[in-house]
């Protein structure tokens, strides 16, 4: 059966796929390879038999195996790296724009050099641009990239202790709204609902659906639902665990809370009660 491999040029890179030709490779392999930007190493995670994909996939071509040499090279490009990021940011400051450069990216080849900076306005950098060529002899790119790229580029840890989600596994970046939080019951602090870039944090999305999905299940906060024939009011819900907080009776004296399973009240659902958000729940009551 005809391979195809899976490889990343990055850590958390997109899948790319690529036809090995003559060779053989495991996962865990380094691999030279042709892309848009001229030639690259990548490492192979995944072996598939060429029938798994589908046919809309554009596939690559490997140009052989990463050897000892190739290693090598790819080290003295990291170290090139760092020197062309120094110079990058002394002459930037040299021309006064107003950009913060982040890093430098040869290709394998050292045919291109991209720089990547961050910039809340747009920056004339032609005049960067030559000098770079100048200095370094290679076809020159600028890219400004966004506060989530720009945190991603450094070692950063999250409110979890682990190391940002962007840096570690995630390959794209995720459309995340306030929504989404209320959804959750969670109250809107953006400082805390905020990540490193200081924008709203992945993992929000993470159990959304799930949060979404029960949602649908229960009552609104306020709501007024029947438990073995006598009516209560909701005043609070439990999304994840599905259960409801409810309040008998209306004058102080013979008021009382319980607590049930969704499954054990009789409630009326619409599209409003569909579209609650959480806001004024007292989750942590229940």
């Amino acid at each position: 059966m005809e391979k195809i491999i899976a490889v990343r040029f990055k850590k958390t890179g997109k899948l790319v796929y690529l036809d090995p030709h003559k060779y053989i490779f495991k996962v865990g392999e380094q691999v030279i390879a042709n892309t848009e930007r001229g030639e690259e190493i990548a490492r192979v995670v995944k072996v598939l038999n060429k029938d798994e994909i589908s046919k809309d996939i554009n596939v690559g071509k490997v140009i052989r195996p990463a050897g000892r040499q190739d290693i090598e090279k790819e080290k003295k490009n990291r170290e090139l790296e760092h020197e062309v990021l120094s110079f990058c940011k002394e002459k930037a400051a040299e021309l006064n724009l107003n950009m913060k450069v982040i890093s430098a990216e040869y290709t394998h080849d050292l045919a291109k050099l991209t720089i990547y900076f961050t910039s809340e306005e747009r920056v004339d950098f032609r005049e960067l641009v030559k000098i770079l060529a100048s200095e370094y002899h290679s076809r020159i790119e600028l890219r400004q990239i966004g506060p989530r790229d720009e945190v991603k580029a450094y070692p950063n840890l999250g409110i979890c202790g682990r190391e940002v989600c962007c840096r570690s596994f995630l390959e794209d970046f995720d459309s995340v709204t306030i929504k989404m939080a209320k959804e959750q019951g969670l109250q809107i602090n953006m400082p805390k609902l905020s990540g490193s870039c200081g924008k709203l944090m992945c993992c929000l999305k993470y159990e959304h659906d799930t949060y979404k999905e029960n949602l649908e299940k229960l009552p609104r906060v306020g709501a007024q639902v029947a438990i073995n024939g006598e009516k209560a009011k909701v005043t609070a819900v439990d999304i994840l665990g599905l259960k409801v907080k409810v309040r008998f009776g209306e004058d102080d004296e013979d008021v009382r809370y319980e607590t049930y399973n969704v499954s054990d009240i009789k409630f009326k659902k619409n599209k409003d009660e569909n579209k609650q958000s959480g806001e004024g729940s007292e989750k942590d009551g229940i």
